[in-house]
């Protein structure tokens, strides 16, 4: 069995790697510094199970943890974390283990023995409880099987096509295109401080906003940075456009 430790210090790395061998000899650890890297690894070796720390640069735990749920067949995951004992309380309310830094050898014999699958409901709460580490930097989308992962940052709009999301991102210098499964709604309110309703059926970065233009037929279009195509503005949300042109 293939068992995921995801940590951004090498040495806690190193131990847990050690643990896991010490525990079944058919127990092969695979390593990864942070969330992206632990996505990266799942594509590629698959592992039955994760250990994830909580606190780690790039990508944390818990948002990494998002992505992979989201998988046909996800792995199942226990997290690692320094929490204190008053802290641990949160994570003893859901139906996910934990593993207390330092981690005992018999303690994570037993989170292996009787780990489960996450759902989407427990990471909900799981950020709720712990806010400064629930924000996404990417979303992620499934390929054949695969995570495909796309930075917020490179993300210019999001646009609702029946019950998918089409998203349209900049790649090697191109606009590329992948689906979600999300919701308009739910991306709008995740990414308010980034992103702005334009129409019902379409969310835009603000900070590639290049110009607004009245169509013959009366209709507004506003065209982004490197895309072709402009995008129809509503008259619902036309002046919530021009005021934050004018900012």
């Amino acid at each position: 069995m293939k068992i995921l430790i995801a940590d951004d210090e090498p040495l806690a790395r190193e131990r847990l790697s050690q643990l896991v061998s010490e525990i079944d000899a058919d127990y092969i650890p695979v390593l990864a510094a942070n969330g992206l890297e632990a996505i990266e690894q799942v594509n590629e070796v698959e592992p039955e199970v994760v250990l994830m720390d909580i606190r780690m640069p790039g990508m944390n735990g818990l948002e990494a943890a998002q992505h992979l749920v989201k998988m046909d067949n996800p792995p199942a995951i226990i997290f690692t974390t320094a929490y204190d004992e008053y802290a641990l309380q949160a994570f003893e309310t859901q139906a996910v283990d934990y593993l207390l830094k330092p981690i005992r050898k018999e303690r994570l014999e037993k989170a292996l023995s009787n780990c489960g699958k996450l759902n989407k409901l427990q990471l909900e709460q799981m950020g709720q409880q712990n806010p400064e580490v629930a924000f996404r930097t990417h979303i992620s989308a499934q390929i054949r099987g695969t995570i495909l992962l796309v930075a917020i940052k490179d993300i210019y709009c999001f646009l609702a096509d029946q019950k998918y999301i089409s998203v349209k991102y900049i790649k090697e210098g191109v606009i590329a295109e992948t689906i979600i499964e999300d919701t308009l709604k739910s991306l709008e309110e995740e990414f308010a401080d980034d992103f702005l309703r334009i129409h019902r059926n379409a969310l835009i970065r603000k900070n590639k906003i290049e110009a607004l233009q009245k169509q013959e037929d009366g209709r507004f279009l506003l065209k982004l940075a490197d895309m072709e195509e402009g995008l129809e503005v509503s008259r619902r949300h036309l002046s919530s456009v021009r005021k934050l042109m004018k900012s």
